[in-house]
């Protein structure tokens, strides 16, 4: 395709008019400023208890730095992008630097997801051997192995776009480079790929959990009413059987119209709005996965909900009032033992290991 000289564009031009130009700027600005409340109640907590973090608190605080950052700075930056016609956000050389944030900060929170899901396999099928399997610094390899690949990976675009500088991208226009074509099929094969493994790690996870909670059913009738028995058995699958769906939805509708616009791009050359009214769907979907991470990961223990408490309070008085927030009644919550200890802390015990779906502390 031939590249569009841009002197022939407008100097300055918006894409919208000022009706929807307000609406997905609101749009987006409410998304960004989830995502960085959110992540900034788990990075604040983490911090503040850094002498005492697990593995597990070293993979969910990162995770949460990286949305925190997505929030902060590849939102508002693609946001500029997106709706600005012009000599700087048109012109690949330019472009792609309002765009490498998003790209490599999606890339690098999906590796953090699947780090997530095997430490979590780990702990459930290994309960005593997992302090050996999964160490502090054993994790910190396994993050940097994460960002180095991940890194890579999203910034494959740009190099494919400094190849060919010059080239007008805005539009329907391609890109020159057949980096970026590569980039966005390696992106459709990976992203089901990455489904598929979350799904079988979550299902074998489950499993899993269920056959602890039968064991220790046996064990739990020779001193508890049989009713009492049933009732917490049921509680306790429930909390694993909504993790688990929770995960694998989220992902699923998040992630995948991001998948297929990949493939749609590559494949078909549709008129402008088309491509910009399903492009800005998908993008909107996929970032709201920074807002349900910190829900699904971390909010679901009292020590992030408690000043995620706050927050809403302070933004949304309403909130308080939701019966969620009055009852704690939040899927997979810690609850003390009678030791005083949570019953995540005994890895063999039934509701811990199915705890250890839906939380950390």
């Amino acid at each position: 395709m031939n590249t569009t000289n841009f002197t022939a564009w407008p100097e300055f031009e918006l894409r919208l008019g000022p009706i929807p130009l307000s609406l997905y700027i609101v749009a987006h600005s409410i998304l960004a400023s989830l995502i960085v409340i959110g992540n900034s109640v788990v990075i604040a907590v983490l911090f503040k208890d850094r002498a005492n973090l697990t593995p597990n608190n070293i993979f969910l605080g990162s995770l949460a730095v990286v949305d925190f950052l997505t929030g902060l700075f590849g939102i508002p930056l693609t946001i500029f992008a997106r709706v600005v016609i012009s000599s700087v956000t048109c012109l690949a050389g330019s472009r792609i630097l309002f765009f490498s944030p998003a790209l490599v900060l999606c890339a690098v929170s999906v590796g953090h997801l699947i780090d997530l899901a095997i430490d979590r396999y780990l702990a459930v099928s290994h309960p005593v051997k997992y302090a050996f399997l999964m160490t502090r610094r054993r994790s910190k390899y396994i993050l940097m192995t994460t960002w180095i690949l991940t890194v890579s990976f999203g910034l494959l675009p740009a190099i494919g776009a400094w190849i060919y500088p010059d080239q007008w991208v805005c539009g329907t226009v391609n890109y020159k480079s057949g980096a970026v074509t590569t980039h966005s099929i390696l992106a459709a094969v990976i992203g089901p790929t990455f489904m598929a493994i979350l799904l079988v790690v979550y299902a074998r996870i489950y499993w899993i959990a269920n056959r602890h909670l039968k064991g220790a059913s046996v064990q739990r009738r020779a001193g508890m009413d049989a009713r009492k028995v049933k009732s917490l058995e049921s509680k306790s699958r429930m909390r694993a059987t909504v993790t688990v769906v929770l995960v694998v939805m989220v992902v699923s509708v998040c992630w995948m119209p991001m998948f297929a616009k990949m493939v749609l791009d590559v494949f078909w050359n549709p008129p402008e709005h088309v491509q910009f009214l399903y492009q800005t769907v998908a993008e909107f979907l996929m970032r709201g996965n920074s807002v349900a991470n910190p829900v699904i990961y971390s909010m679901r223990s009292n020590k992030y909900r408690k000043p995620y408490r706050a927050f809403l309070r302070l933004l949304c008085p309403f909130m308080e009032n939701a019966p969620e927030f009055k009852q704690g009644g939040v899927v997979g919550d810690t609850k003390p033992t009678s030791r005083g200890s949570s019953t995540i802390s005994n890895p063999t015990h039934s509701t811990g290991t199915i705890s250890v779906l839906s939380h950390s502390d």
